[in-house]
């Protein structure tokens, strides 16, 4: 089983989904991410866009901050058996709009917020991605 997750730049929401989906699934399935939009930061580590996020994963015992910001293609898309998206359905390619492999999860972006909204934001996505996990029998 692989997942992809996405957000718009891949240096927040999605990467963290990407490394809870693979530490609690050890092994049993895999995750990836992307960005619709990740602009400036492609190919980038997120260090340079995501110290929030950095720490606050370091606080649940995850190292994020080799991550690089990747942009979705096509290929990612083909090639995961589940799509996990954090931006409105709109900002999504049209050849992933009406995927069967597509979910929507409606959590915000955290760009903007301090180190307290990336925890909560992390926290979020952390009881989704359990969530997740338990529906696919990963656990």
């Amino acid at each position: 089983m692989k997942v992809l997750f996405i957000c718009k730049a891949n240096v927040g929401r999605s990467q963290m989904a990407e490394a809870i989906f693979n530490s609690l699934t050890r092994g049993k399935a895999t995750a990836s991410s992307a960005g619709v939009d990740p602009g400036s930061y492609e190919g980038k580590k997120i260090a340079e866009a995501g110290p929030n996020v950095i720490a606050c994963m370091k606080d649940i015992g995850l190292d994020v901050s080799d991550k690089v910001s990747k942009e979705l293609t096509e290929f990612m898309t083909n090639d995961a058996d589940m799509v996990v998206a954090m931006v409105s359905k709109d900002m999504l390619p049209s050849y992933l709009q009406s995927s069967a492999k597509l979910i929507l999860w409606g959590i915000k972006d955290p760009k903007f917020m301090d180190y307290t909204g990336h925890v909560e934001i992390r926290n979020h996505i952390y009881e989704k991605v359990k969530e997740l996990v338990k529906e696919l029998n990963l656990n």
